[in-house]
């Protein structure tokens, strides 16, 4: 989530009828970062809430709890988080259900509201060498992933690009769990939840990423369906 396009394009979202426009982030935003983003009409957040941290077996984002109550203090009610996985054979991961005990600790501690955890699947070649298992093992530790998240009881997404499930999976076709909402990501600057690459078994997209190029240098753009 940290490549570049048009600033100038990206300022602010095109209204669009049935439409939330949202920001992401995987660092600490400040309260007038959040308060310019609110009044673009950016109305949904979405802060990294877990990191790989593959040193350390997976982690809470240090800037998770900050950015939240920075969002919440300029006025956000619409607030998600993603979950960025520890994994890779050469990685000594905690459990799955440990790193989503860890994110419930930290709501709990927080009294933080959360709509969805969103879980990252992409790869990390140059620091973390996840998803190193091989196309089959791959397969099954992802699924091991989505009973972790069954088992929570959260609400939860699935976020990814055609580019990076095929990478990971060995295809655009398999199919992980097609009944979760996806959020994918392709940086086209078009505000719409076309499919133009179906990926993973969806056929249609709960959330897009459109752009990581926004004013402040901080956010992800995207669009939600309402």
């Amino acid at each position: 989530m940290t490549r570049r396009l048009d600033l100038h394009q990206c300022l602010y979202p095109t209204p669009a009828l049935g439409l939330i426009y949202g920001v992401d982030s995987s660092t600490l935003v400040s309260t007038a970062t959040f308060t310019r983003a609110l009044s673009q009409g950016f109305t949904k957040a979405i802060p990294r809430g877990y990191q790989e941290a593959c040193g350390s077996g997976g982690r809470v984002d240090p800037n998770f709890v900050q950015t939240y109550k920075n969002a919440r203090a300029a006025g956000y009610t619409d607030i998600d988080m993603y979950w960025f996985p520890c994994t890779g054979a050469n990685n000594a991961c905690k459990s799955f259900a440990t790193q989503l005990a860890e994110i419930s600790s930290t709501f709990r501690a927080n009294s933080m509201q959360i709509g969805r955890i969103w879980i990252d699947i992409e790869r990390d070649v140059a620091i973390c060498n996840n998803w190193n298992y091989g196309t089959t093992r791959n397969r099954e530790i992802a699924g091991q992933i989505i009973t972790a998240a069954k088992a929570s009881g959260f609400k939860y997404g699935i976020y990814s690009s055609p580019g990076e499930w095929s990478g990971v999976f060995g295809s655009s076709s398999f199919n992980l769990d097609s009944a979760a909402p996806l959020w994918f990501a392709t940086w086209d600057n078009v505000q719409n939840l076309n499919m133009k690459s179906p990926f993973g078994g969806w056929t249609s997209a709960f959330g897009k990423q459109y752009t990581d190029q926004s004013a402040s240098g901080q956010f992800d753009l995207n669009v939600f369906a309402s």
